[in-house]
């Protein structure tokens, strides 16, 4: 396999190098950059330096790398944190479709959410947990009814309300004529 010339590979400028690398200091791109300047100032001769000095592993250095050949700075500069991780299976259509039926008040519980995707869908998730997680990611609340006791009346309740307003109006312009002695 043939030599890699890197300060030859690397058509960035050195003084370029260093301000890009202030810049991502404190971001996870900031080793990139490192690995690029110790490899065009010759400070590390190949990747397995680099790697060294760095205290990543070759092949992590390597993958970097060939970033760098497929894309230039560029493409070893682009972060792929979104990428990581399990995707959700909910597309953003049916997660629109489920917010618009739970605002129609059809959808109730997280059991009733989880048939909905089912049939509508065809979104199944394992267990009710997992779909409670989605609805707390992205802050959607159950629309549920004020829970009302079986045996209540409301014509009773309503007399309640109004009596209860005058006596609140009686007794606040009862406290303030005493406040006015």
């Amino acid at each position: 396999m043939a030599k890699i010339l890197y300060p030859q590979v690397i058509t960035e400028d050195l003084d370029d190098l260093k301000e890009l690398e202030k810049y991502h200091r404190y971001s996870h791109l900031f080793q990139r950059v490192r690995m690029i300047r110790l490899l065009k100032s010759e400070e590390c001769l190949n990747l397995a330096e680099a790697a060294r000095a760095l205290g990543y592993s070759w092949r992590q250095c390597q993958r970097w790398f060939a970033s760098y050949q497929k894309g230039g700075i560029e493409e070893l500069l682009k972060s792929r944190v979104h990428e990581r991780g399990r995707q959700e299976l909910v597309t953003p259509e049916a997660l629109e479709d489920l917010k618009e039926t739970m605002k129609l008040g059809e959808i109730a519980t997280i059991s009733q959410a989880d048939e909905f995707l089912r049939e509508r869908h065809g979104i199944e998730y394992a267990h009710p947990d997992g779909l409670g997680q989605l609805l707390r990611r992205h802050k959607i609340k159950l629309k549920t009814g004020r829970p009302r006791h079986e045996e209540a009346d409301p014509e009773e309740q309503e007399a309640f309300k109004k009596t209860s307003q005058a006596r609140l109006r009686r007794s606040k312009s009862a406290t303030a004529k005493r406040a006015n002695r």
